[in-house]
């Protein structure tokens, strides 16, 4: 009887074994590599980066604000490279347009340490409110700025 008893124990524990588990545990991961190739989306970006009054210093938020847009054309040609710096303090001044010069410099040299350059760079320098240059009027806000438009395209035969 023993035997018998023994015999029916081992049969449920191997029908026991054959069944699948029941559990709440996820899955294991597949074990195969998978690659997702990313495809860059080439889109023309405008930037606009502020300056404090004086400086020509980048700022945190300027220095993200360019390490986004690196990230974001990774994968893509930049064709032309239009910077256009926009000054609330007179042009008349020499050392104030100096400034100005300090400012796009400043931003071309990031973009460059970010590895996007261009064969066509243009530099344009405007007053804040043209119309108004000589008159005693509001200030634009923000009107210490560089804005940047990249012109992309995608890169093929990467």
């Amino acid at each position: 009887m023993k035997i018998a008893l023994f015999g029916v124990a081992s049969l449920a524990l191997a029908a026991a074994a054959s069944l699948p588990a029941m559990s709440d545990a996820p899955p294991a991961p597949p074990t195969e590599k998978v690659y997702i190739a990313r495809k860059p989306a080439c889109e023309d970006m405008n930037l606009s980066i502020y300056f404090s009054a004086y400086e020509a210093m980048l700022s945190s938020y300027s220095v993200r604000t360019l390490n986004a847009a690196s990230d974001t054309l990774s994968g893509c040609a930049v064709t032309d490279i239009d910077v256009s710096v926009v000054s609330e303090e007179a042009h008349t001044d020499s050392e104030l347009s100096r400034l100005s010069e300090a400012r796009a410099a400043a931003v071309l040299e990031a973009l460059s340490a970010r590895g996007i350059y261009a064969p066509r760079v243009q530099t344009s320098f405007e007053p804040a409110n043209a119309a108004a240059a000589g008159a005693e009027t509001m200030k634009e806000p923000m009107a210490r700025r560089v804005d940047v438009r990249l012109e992309v395209k995608p890169v093929y035969g990467l």
